[in-house]
């Protein structure tokens, strides 16, 4: 029989798990357009790196679940947001 060789035992699950790990990045990029979204596999982490209005720097968040990423980039977004101003009441 000659062929070859398939990959070590136990590294396909790992190569699957980081398929779909990058699939929820791409689904993160999509509602999150403003923002690059990767995974980075040999950390087991997401990470997310956007230029928020008013920072002088790019913002970087990392979690190890989109729903964590998620979360990080919403409460990114609203502190980044200007307060509305209300006129004062004058009498």
């Amino acid at each position: 029989m000659t062929g070859r060789p398939g990959p070590p035992p136990g590294d396909q699950p790992a190569a699957e798990d980081d398929a779909g790990r990058w699939r929820e990045a791409a689904r993160l990029r999509r509602e999150h357009p403003k923002w690059i979204v990767i995974w980075l596999a040999p950390m087991r982490q997401f990470r997310g790196y956007a230029r928020l209005p008013g920072a002088r720097r790019d913002t970087a968040l990392t979690a190890s679940t989109p729903a964590g990423l998620a979360s990080l980039i919403g409460q990114a977004e609203q502190a980044g947001r200007p307060t509305a101003r209300h006129p004062r009441n004058r009498m």
